[in-house]
């Protein structure tokens, strides 16, 4: 789920970063060739000043596009948790898998494009990003395992419209549970398979 956290800092709001120009800036036509074709492109953001790096929502995907090309692709049923922080303008994702570090992307104030300095509006790309994430979400359940470890495991679904259980336990914790945490482990995720009626044998 996508926690948007308002921050007061340098003039910085959700709905725009820079306060001196009135053009919004938008993605630059070289770069949205870029990005693999999903539909209208939903809100996008810039990571470099000098127009070099985008951040991308459609649809089912996020997508960072650069000078080499295409640097990330990732379908929003990755995306565990999102969040704005105003203060560094910075959306920080943390993903399903819990072994991989946080995303952090850094909006830039402004754009600068031949004598023009352009602002940028993060608004659309914060919505589309919340959409995403909470559309792939279908059904989760947080329980704690007799161990004391806390567990959350989520019903989501796929680019391709699969449905498909998770848990965010990382692989490495996941293979070292004792029985009483394998088996209660097994049975949240037959609790959260029934929930949305899917198979729990």
């Amino acid at each position: 789920m996508i926690r948007l956290r308002k921050t007061a800092a340098r003039s910085k709001t959700l709905s725009g970063i820079g306060g001196r120009m009135r053009r919004p800036v938008v993605l630059p036509s070289a770069l949205a060739a870029l990005v693999p074709d999903d539909g209208p492109l939903l809100g996008a953001v810039p990571l470099a000043d000098d127009d070099s790096r985008w951040a991308v929502a459609t649809v089912r995907f996020l997508t960072v596009v650069g000078p080499g090309g295409v640097e990330l692709h990732r379908g929003w049923h990755e995306v565990e948790h999102g969040r704005w922080n105003a203060e560094t303008a910075t959306f920080i994702l943390s993903w399903t898998d819990e072994s991989q570090p946080p995303l952090e992307l850094v909006v830039t104030e402004t754009v600068s494009r031949g004598e023009r300095d352009m602002t940028v509006d993060v608004a659309p790309f914060a919505r589309a990003l919340r959409q995403g994430v909470e559309s792939a979400l279908v059904h989760a359940v947080t329980d704690v395992l007799p161990g004391g470890r806390r567990v959350t495991v989520s019903v989501r679904r796929d680019v391709d419209g699969r449905l498909y259980t998770t848990s965010n336990l990382p692989a490495r914790v996941n293979s070292r549970l004792e029985a009483a945490d394998r088996a209660a482990l097994e049975a949240l995720f037959r609790r959260v398979r029934d929930g949305v009626g899917l198979p729990t044998g």
